[in-house]
């Protein structure tokens, strides 16, 4: 089969389209016939597999897939040949990949293969952070970087549970684009103090829950707006290393800080009972995607290079031609 392989050196990494050894399902994974590919920003990342100094061997990179199924294990008997599916999987960018049943969904109905596509890794990472936290109903929701994939998820997902919803982002035109999404206000943090206006915000109270997709110094102004028991959960860290922060001082005022992988989360629920709520509101209307652009998958470099640029609202999604 054709994949696509990052090369990972020193002066620069490379995208090769490659033929690869097709995989094969083990007794409780799905192999789908890839149609569709969601980009994220952990596709960018230079995660190390060997120790340091040694060299980083080709891998094939990418979290989301919709396709239909291929082939199914041995104990697999939810899914058949041809079922169209999408899926959480390690090493997307292939005409086939393989992923655990537990991690194969059924999309909503009437939705495009290439919108399927941008929903497992942003709109999962969403849910389960808030189920982390305990998102309650009327608490006060920080959803940061509206634009971000995470952040188009979230804004829609906290809301649809409840929440009062706060987002922020780096321009007034895309903390405007969360406020279309379901935010009641947001922060610019490129121009604003974040603290204070998190404050001004909820009237000095502080924020019960942060998804904090961003780090850095954004970061450690959110912790200075922490409401008494507020709950940050982080994924990523686009802009720097979070500060080292002492779990016995936020322990004084009932404040944690969690960091969680979706991976781990999705597979945990083995009934899939959070995709079948995110399921039914899709199907009505309460949840949407928001996909900037398709492009073929022969374009990855470029799509990847756009998506480093930050000028992306939302997903990418490549088709597989």
């Amino acid at each position: 089969m054709k994949a696509i392989m990052i090369h990972v050196a020193e002066n620069g990494d490379e995208l090769r389209m490659e033929e690869v050894p097709q995989p094969d399902p083990k007794a409780d994974e799905v192999m789908i016939r890839t149609q569709a590919i969601g980009v994220n920003r952990a596709d960018l990342g230079r995660r190390r597999t060997v120790s340091a100094g040694a060299q980083e061997p080709p891998r094939i990179p990418g979290l989301d897939v919709a396709g239909v199924v291929a082939s199914v294990g041995a104990h697999v008997t939810n899914w058949h040949p041809g079922d169209p599916v999408m899926a959480l999987v390690r090493g997307a960018y292939a005409e086939y990949a393989v992923a655990p049943s537990v991690l194969t969904f059924r999309p909503p109905v009437g939705m495009s293969t290439t919108d399927a596509a941008s929903l497992p890794c942003v709109f999962f990472t969403a849910w389960y952070a808030f189920q982390m936290a305990e998102l309650k109903q009327g608490e006060t929701a920080l959803i940061h970087a509206a634009g971000s994939g995470v952040g188009m998820a979230g804004i829609q997902i906290a809301k649809a549970l409840g929440a009062r919803v706060l987002t922020s982002a780096g321009s007034d035109e895309r903390v405007e684009r969360g406020r279309q999404l379901g935010a009641e206000a947001g922060v610019n943090y490129s121009t604003a103090n974040v603290t204070e206006a998190l404050l001004r915000l909820t009237d000095g109270r502080g924020v019960d829950m942060v998804l904090d997709t961003v780090g850095g110094a954004i970061f450690d102004a959110t912790l200075r707006a922490l409401a008494q028991g507020g709950r940050v959960v982080t994924v990523g860290g686009h802009s720097g290393q979070r500060s080292q922060y002492e779990d016995q001082d936020l322990a004084k005022k009932g404040q944690w800080v969690r960091r969680m992988g979706v991976f781990n989360e999705a597979q945990a629920d083995v009934d899939q009972r959070g995709w079948a709520q995110m399921k039914s509101w899709f199907e009505t209307g309460r949840l949407r995607t928001v996909v900037q652009e398709v492009f073929p998958w022969t374009e990855a470099k470029r799509v990847q290079e756009l998506l480093a640029s930050r000028g992306v609202f939302g997903k990418l999604v490549m088709e597989v031609c």
